[in-house]
């Protein structure tokens, strides 16, 4: 029985022009060692299973070739290039720094540099992951790599550059290999498919590609992974899916569909069906984020090439780029960034994820509820009839975010849409969930309006005269300021309520808060703003401000010395010191 072999060992390259996906590095090294420029010590850095350590071997295999070609590679004919393919050569030498880090490898490699190569040209040592090096043994390879023999070259390789100390950095050649291009390993999965003879889908490649996020032996390791659940004969789309775990497309599309027909109920089954079938809701946002992503590179044909999918479902994107505008997929993105920013705090993050599904549908379709629902057609709005949302004492705190969406703002209250008398449904309790509180300055005309339209109907000689705002108390603005920091303290949010659960000073309509620390000064600025809607709302009164006064408080002095403690004991205790002078006592430190 033949042993298997993985396709990340059988089809790793051996000459330069195989490597894939780094044509800046080979093209650097062929003429470097072509024009006879090579460097004492070179550093290959980069993302993992991008060709690292396979360069640094072809290197080492083609400097010391006996018969290099005219394209600058190795012959893989003489005798060096022989025992190299069987792992026979004595003038390679490969280091895993990852268990070989500490002072006596490094000192045991630095002996052997020490003895020029018995055939051959150059002696080349190959140090993986060097960057789990010590730092005494980082320091203890610097004169080496500084200064090494005429025969001696190094090829260091890492994935993580920023921990190698700079003094090792600036002894090297750096080349930064960069992540390889998803059609590009499509491509390679193709020729060994064929190679092997396996029936593939393609679009079972791309989302492999896609999966190993630049890294072709990642995309082998999955290939292998997928041929085997085949029995080592087809590779498909569904297959793939299965075992990669990811999520169909089919279900983004469909989602999308129900989203701009401002289909609420359809969005909430389908997210539930996802759920069931085992996907958490971070893993849906992100992957719900780059589809909208897709539709709006697809709105351009200048920029869908930055779409990295299969033929078919390039073509399924445009048809629902067409039915999508630009706007809509804006808004839904910032929308979606939202909730993905927030979800982790959420206590309940399926109500979360569902709320931005429901604001989602209403981008387009604003006035959409349950189908049970009759709404009649919007009539306008009397001035004096402006929705304003109050906040009661004991209702939640309106967040900032929520006020953020300033293009969805035009999601109205149901006062305003003029609904006929229905019996409540649930579906109308999670629209009403989604109503976007007023902003300062609209609370601000809201009031005034109120104000102004009462003094009019009072008397019609009164709109002419200003109207004063209401008298403020302290004891009034401390009775709903200790309210709201009860919210506070309701909701988790403890250094806000301890900053708010202190006396304060009113100086006509501006209330000023003592805090005795940057950190306070911060939990204040976030908090105003809410803080502020909350009280002119049950104040009535337009012009409050806060301000933060920062005390600093004198730092005590301890007692260090023998002499300071005791003299901070008789200015404590008098008698202490009538007591020293009647003994003769000294304070001896």
């Amino acid at each position: 029985m033949e042993k298997f072999v993985v396709s990340a060992r059988k089809y790793r390259p051996t000459v330069f022009s195989h490597v894939l996906g780094q044509p800046h590095i080979t093209t650097t090294l062929k003429n470097a060692i072509k024009d006879n420029h090579l460097a004492q010590a070179f550093l290959f850095c980069g993302p993992r299973g991008v060709g690292k350590t396979t360069c640094a071997r072809i290197l080492a295999k083609t400097i010391n070739c006996q018969q290099i070609t005219a394209g600058t590679e190795p012959c893989n004919a003489c005798e060096s290039c022989s025992n190299f393919d069987q792992h026979s050569s004595f003038n390679i030498y490969e280091l895993d720094a990852a268990s070989n880090n500490s002072v006596e490898d490094i000192r045991s490699l630095v002996e052997q540099v020490r003895y020029p190569p018995q055939a051959g040209q150059y002696k080349v040592y190959i140090i993986d992951e060097v960057h789990m090096l010590s730092h005494a043994a980082f320091n203890a390879f610097l004169k080496t790599l500084e200064e090494p023999p005429s025969y001696a070259i190094f090829i260091l390789a890492t994935t993580e550059k920023h921990k190698i100390i700079p003094t090792i950095l600036s002894r090297c050649q750096i080349f930064d290999f960069q992540r390889i291009q998803p059609q590009a390993i499509v491509q390679q999965l193709k020729h060994i498919a064929d190679q092997e003879g396996i029936i593939y889908e393609e679009e079972a490649l791309h989302l492999i590609s896609q999966k190993a996020d630049g890294a072709l032996r990642d995309a082998l390791s999955i290939f292998d992974l997928i041929a085997t659940f085949g029995a080592g004969k087809e590779v498909t789309y569904q297959a793939t899916l299965e075992n990669l775990h990811v999520l169909d497309h089919t279900y983004y599309f469909k989602l999308t569909d129900a989203l701009l027909q401002g289909d609420i109920p359809g969005a909430l089954l389908l997210y539930d069906e996802i759920l069931r079938t085992g996907f958490d809701g971070r893993y849906f946002i992100g992957g719900l984020s780059e589809h909208f992503r897709s539709l709006l590179v697809c709105q351009d044909r200048a920029t869908l090439q930055l779409l990295e999918a299969a033929k078919s479902i390039q073509e399924r994107y445009q048809e629902q780029a067409a039915q999508a505008s630009p706007s809509f997929l804006l808004s839904a993105l910032h929308l979606v960034n939202q909730c993905d920013i927030h979800y982790k705090s959420s206590q309940n993050k399926r109500l979360h994820v569902e709320l931005t599904l429901i604001e989602l549908a209403q981008v387009l379709h604003p006035a959409s509820v349950s189908p049970s629902v009759t709404t009649a057609q919007p009539q306008p709005v009397p001035p004096q009839a402006v929705p304003v949302t109050v906040s009661q004492p004991n209702s939640p705190i309106p967040t900032a975010e929520l006020r953020k969406d300033a293009h969805i703002g035009s999601v109205t209250s149901q006062k305003s849409l003029n609904l006929k008398p229905t019996p409540v449904s649930a579906k109308q309790d999670s629209l009403q969930a989604t109503i976007k509180l007023p902003q300062l300055d609209q609370l601000k005309a809201s009031i005034s309006q109120k104000t102004n339209n009462k003094a009019n109907n009072s008397s019609p000689a009164a709109a002419s005269v200003t109207v004063q705002q209401p008298p403020l108390t302290k004891e009034t603005v401390m009775k709903y300021w200790y309210a709201y920091a009860e919210q506070l303290k309701a909701s988790g949010k403890l250094p806000a309520y301890r900053l708010l659960h202190q006396d304060i000073e009113l100086e006509g309509a501006t209330i000023l808060v003592k805090f005795t620390n940057a950190v306070q000064e911060d939990v204040l600025a976030d908090i105003k703003e809410d803080l502020l809607a909350y009280l002119y709302t049950n104040l009535q009164h337009t012009n409050l401000d806060i301000k933060g006064t920062l005390i600093k408080q004198a730092k005590q002095k301890k007692p260090y010395t023998a002499q300071e403690k005791f003299n901070y004991l008789a200015k404590k205790y008098p008698n202490l010191l009538s007591f020293q002078k009647r003994l003769g006592l000294e304070v001896v430190d």
